[in-house]
């Protein structure tokens, strides 16, 4: 496809359409729509169509057959890209290939914008800390995680102006198979300590690291949980209140920037309650 075959409605853009979203999953389109409830207009880019974009381009950046399309002068770019399938060629595709090639392509054009890329607390998966902030050195224990922090350091040398955020688990009304595991009577028992952040929030996180440039920060509601006390809570409903923060043995991700957020849900439990 030649460059003249790609729609030029970018050359209507005014100076406050500088947003790219590339990457149009759940959280993908979650975040669009709260960028347009900012009233901000957006390009998105995936490679398949997405009829709830204004301004869409289909694009596959492992593909080199297609030329990257013109586009206007770009104030924040958002890498919100997500693996077909969990396997190490996978993830190794999507977010060191793939980012790399945008990168590429986005130069060939423009240099002067804030990129934030999203991450995942995957990273920590091996830390032993009960309190892991932006100053804690991340151990993964899984590719996925290895794979992350390197595309973070990729990403980080090829556009040195680069947000790195990190969400712990998403969770909304939309990601049933996640509110069905939490709430699975069989999984009461289950240890695990748990760090989530509903996806509006983590929309709010994401434009707050583009328009403070923050670094890194970890995106999270700060408020561990296990299932069995998520559980009792739900049983409990609406005659109970929000529980208290547990003691030093939960690990809890609990971002330097958390204050600077203003959270729609401060916890799951929250949400639970708003749902009543």
């Amino acid at each position: 496809m030649s460059k003249k075959a790609w729609p030029c409605w970018w050359t209507l853009l005014t100076s406050q359409d500088r947003n790219l979203i590339v990457g149009t999953g759940k959280l993908g389109r979650r975040f669009y729509d709260y960028l347009q409830s900012k009233k901000q207009s957006v390009i998105t880019l995936s490679r398949s169509p997405k009829a709830w974009s204004k301004q869409h381009i289909c694009y596959d950046l492992l593909k080199n057959d297609q030329a990257f399309p013109k586009l206007p002068q770009l104030n924040k770019v958002f890498i919100i890209l997500a693996p077909g399938e969990r396997s190490e060629s996978a993830y190794r595709q999507t977010y060191i290939t793939a980012v790399s090639n945008l990168v590429s392509h986005l130069h060939q054009q423009q240099t002067d914008f804030h990129c934030v890329f999203v991450s995942s607390t995957s990273v920590y998966a091996a830390n032993t800390e009960s309190v892991i902030n932006e100053h804690i050195v991340p151990k993964p224990d899984s590719f996925s995680g290895q794979i992350l922090l390197e595309a973070e350091k990729n990403v980080k040398s090829l556009h040195a102006s680069t947000s790195i955020v990190r969400p712990s688990g998403l969770y909304s009304s939309q990601r049933q198979r996640l509110i069905d595991s939490l709430l699975d009577p069989a999984q009461y028992d289950n240890p695990k300590w748990l760090n989530l952040i509903h996806e509006q929030d983590i929309c709010q996180w994401l434009w707050q690291a583009a328009i403070n440039q923050w670094s890194l920060t970890i995106a999270s509601d700060g408020f561990p949980f296990q299932r069995k006390q998520l559980q009792d809570f739900q049983q409990s409903l609406p005659d109970v209140e929000t529980p208290s923060l547990p003691d030093h043995s939960a690990k809890r991700y609990l971002s330097l920037n958390l204050d600077q957020i203003k959270l729609q849900y401060p916890s799951i439990f929250h949400w639970l309650q708003s749902r009543m």
